[in-house]
């Protein structure tokens, strides 16, 4: 299967992560992987994509369209299928598998033809509200989500590593 990962992750890739052009190399082998023990069809690759992962539209056996993402593993894959899992759809896409730990995510496929972007501002504004305010749920007990405070926290050292650099 011929894939072309967007340019945006690409680049961003590039200037981000000191393993991303070993996760660009191996991607073609791990999205046969993933597709195959998923039993998918690819229809596309969704463009012009992200900044972190790579999202392809795809169809399950039985034709029902769903998004494959894969992920590197500096992304924490994990954490968002967790994440997913415990919001059941509220709010959020749904995740349809759950239990699989390859570091790719299966989720539904919601609005395929409509995009907040292709909005109005202010219809885009209270659809984003909305969703926010779904998304606020007790995490479960034990958990081991990152907050907002240890993400960003993160990501500014990487920020700092990478300018000294």
């Amino acid at each position: 299967m011929a894939l072309e990962p967007p340019q945006r992750l690409v680049t961003a890739l590039g200037e981000t992560a000191q393993d991303g052009d070993d996760w660009l190399d191996k991607l073609p082998g791990a999205v046969e992987k993933a597709v195959a023990l998923r039993g998918l069809t690819v229809e596309r690759v969704h463009v012009p994509g992200g900044r972190s992962s790579l999202v392809l539209m795809v169809r399950r056996s039985d034709d029902t369209p769903a998004v494959l993402k894969l992920v590197p593993s500096r992304s924490r894959p994990e954490s968002e299928r967790a994440a997913l899992a415990h919001w059941n759809g509220l709010g959020a896409v749904r995740l349809l598998d759950p239990e699989c730990a390859d570091g790719a995510l299966l989720m539904e496929r919601l609005h395929r033809d409509v995009s907040v972007r292709s909005l109005p501002e202010a219809k885009a504004l209270l659809e984003a509200a909305g969703t926010l305010r779904r998304l606020w749920v007790e995490p479960p007990a034990g958990h081991r989500f990152e907050t907002v405070a240890e993400r960003t926290g993160r990501q500014a050292d990487a920020m700092r590593a990478s300018a000294s650099a």
